[in-house]
């Protein structure tokens, strides 16, 4: 099966030369890093299997100063080769690879000796014993070892049939949660001819040309103009493949390292909140509160880091949003340093109250750091602390729980919504859509609406038009059309609306609707003002004045801040309604305004 691999290990110990070894590419692209022999960002390489499986490799910065680089690589690899040279042995920024390995959660791994020409037998044996002690250590984990050498080319063609039959049986029960195809992108760059072009791991699912996708962060929607993998143009990408993605219409500015292209948008966490659960065997050294870098995918950012839960849990105040998902495993590194400092896995991603915070700690044994049963986990998650979830094939429904559309819903909370939306309901003078019932409430679109069906079928509500209302308000509901001009009308506010401007169609018979139902007041000149700012109007042109008091035009303007031409068809209208009468050009109160308690 296809498969992407990186390199691990010390500033040279061979990796460069290793993967050049392997495919006949050297993966270093920066000037730099050929002037000085030392990967400085990722490099990129490939062979072709007997039965076309494509293995793409991933050159590693092995620098502490190109850490975060690093990391942006090991995030997407099936597997990796863990590098050791020969004549230096175990060095100090082996085992700070070896933490982020672990931390990630990464169990196939290749111990790979390098320059096996320039050590005798004992030497590497206590090379490999040494290394695996390390690996005992930290991971307990015993990989599998393969002495090699660039120069000679001892053991290369063994060390690739290995990598062949241990990709060809590779476990991915860690992407069961993310199922639709993703990319985070390591490079974005323009070709002639293409346009935006983003290269990263893709992972989770197919892509092919012409299709949409989205750009996290931002939310845009984009389109798929071409796709490459391996110099190869494709109609469609294969997961676990290196991919180029030539967009259309995008700007490059758009795009950075850390970008996230998905198909299923919904699968994306966006939050600059994060809960954390950490790796109790990597975060010894977090401080209850303190400021660090979080690297997550191919980018990082800095975040203020709060760890309670006897260290089981930290709360991150990103200071940039990074596209995630749920479960996905990230690495807590030293504010501008080198060091990892803590790990763990994304379990929640907004603001979570006191309750909340009890109720997460208290479910933590039932969803163990690298569970393989992710779904169920998050299902269980949810219930807890929003009250609804998606139904789990395997998992028992509880007992407090019932199943609504395509969800599962506490009980509770159905009572708390349905009680809610009532109340809302109650209120309002026209049928109210969902998506403003969910935004008043705080609840999921797709919570109301399924509420909304239920209560429905049992006829305490009614829809009209989409719109939802009390079964009891059916005689005085408002048609879609009828309350979007209600909405342009109170828009409008003091300043009336102007129906011979509009380009609404039937506005006519929608202007008499509202009439009739009170919500709104005709005066001349086609000019409509909802009922409250009518009201607000006549507070502030009335209040304090006392029976047959002569006022003018210009008192009145000063007092409602309106123009000539809006005062005049007030005027009219205040006549009409008895307020006032006509003295030439000046109006003369007929009944006094008093405050409503």
């Amino acid at each position: 099966m296809n498969a992407v691999i990186g390199t691990a290990g010390h500033v040279d110990h061979g990796k460069s030369s290793l993967i050049n070894a392997l495919t006949g590419i050297h993966p270093s692209h920066l000037p730099e890093e050929l002037k000085r022999s030392m990967t400085i960002d990722l490099g990129f390489a490939y062979f072709i299997t007997a039965d076309n499986d494509k293995i793409g490799i991933i050159d590693v910065p092995g620098h502490e100063r190109f850490i975060r680089n690093m990391v942006s690589a090991i995030w997407g690899l099936d597997l990796v080769l863990f590098v050791v040279a020969a004549d230096e042995g175990w060095a100090p920024l082996s085992t700070e690879h070896l933490n982020v390995i672990a931390a990630l959660g990464i169990r196939q791994v290749i111990l790979v000796i390098t320059k096996g020409d320039l050590a005798d037998v004992k030497q590497l044996q206590a090379v490999e014993e040494q290394s695996l002690e390390h690996f005992l250590a930290e991971m307990d984990l015993l990989p599998d070892t393969m002495v090699v050498s660039t120069k000679t080319r001892q053991g290369i063609e063994d060390l690739k049939r290995m990598i062949i039959k241990k990709t060809q049986t590779l476990s991915r029960d860690n992407e069961s949660l993310v199922s639709t195809a993703h990319l985070y992108v390591d490079r974005v760059f323009s070709v002639n001819g293409i346009g935006t072009t983003v290269t990263g791991t893709l992972r989770g699912g197919e892509i092919s040309v012409e299709q949409q996708l989205t750009l996290f962060p931002g939310n845009h929607l984009v389109k798929i103009r071409s796709l490459q993998s391996y110099h190869q143009t494709l109609h469609t990408a294969l997961p676990h493949t290196r991919t180029a993605i030539g967009l259309k219409q995008v700007n490059k500015n758009l795009i950075q390292r850390g970008s996230c292209l998905v198909f299923d948008p919904n699968s994306v966490e966006i939050s600059d909140e994060w809960v954390v659960q950490l790796n109790l065997n990597t975060s010894i050294a977090l401080k209850k509160q303190s400021v660090v870098e979080v690297a997550l995918g191919t980018t990082y950012t800095q975040a203020k880091c709060y760890v309670y839960a006897d260290k089981q849990l930290a709360r991150l105040q990103l200071n940039n949003v990074i596209p995630a998902f749920w479960g996905q495993p990230l690495l807590l590194i030293q504010q501008g340093g080198s060091h990892v400092i803590g790990s763990g896995r994304l379990i929640w991603s907004q603001a979570l109250d006191r309750i909340q915070r009890q109720q997460l700690i208290s479910i933590l044994p039932e969803i163990p750091l690298y569970s393989r049963n992710k779904i169920a986990d998050k299902a269980i998650l949810e219930l807890t602390l929003n009250g609804f979830t998606k139904p789990i094939d395997h998992l028992v429904k509880p007992d407090d729980v019932t199943c609504l559309g395509d969800w599962w819903i506490k009980v509770a909370v159905v009572g708390e919504l349905s009680r809610l939306c009532t109340q809302l309901l109650a209120q309002a003078k026209q049928a109210i859509l969902s998506n403003e019932l969910a935004r008043l409430t705080g609840y999921r679109l797709e919570l109301v609406e399924v509420v909304a069906n239920e209560m429905c079928k049992q006829g305490l509500w009614i829809k009209i038009d989409g719109a939802i209302a009390l079964a009891s308000m059916k005689e005085n509901c408002l048609s879609t059309d009828l309350q979007k001009l209600f909405l342009l009308i109170e828009q409008s506010a003091k300043q009336g609306f102007d129906a011979s401007k509009s380009q609404i169609v039937g506005i006519r018979k929608l202007l008499r609707g509202l009439t009739q139902r009170d919500l709104i007041v005709p005066t001349e000149n086609e000019l409509f003002f909802s009922r409250t700012a009518y009201e607000q109007i006549v507070v502030e042109v009335m209040s304090d004045r006392h029976l047959n008091e002569i006022f003018n035009v210009a008192d009145a303007r000063q007092r409602t801040g309106l123009s000539r031409k809006q005062i005049i068809p007030i005027f009219n209208r205040l006549e009409r309604d008895g307020w006032v009468k006509r003295i030439e050009n000046d109006r003369q109160v007929c009944r006094i305004y008093e405050l409503k308690n």
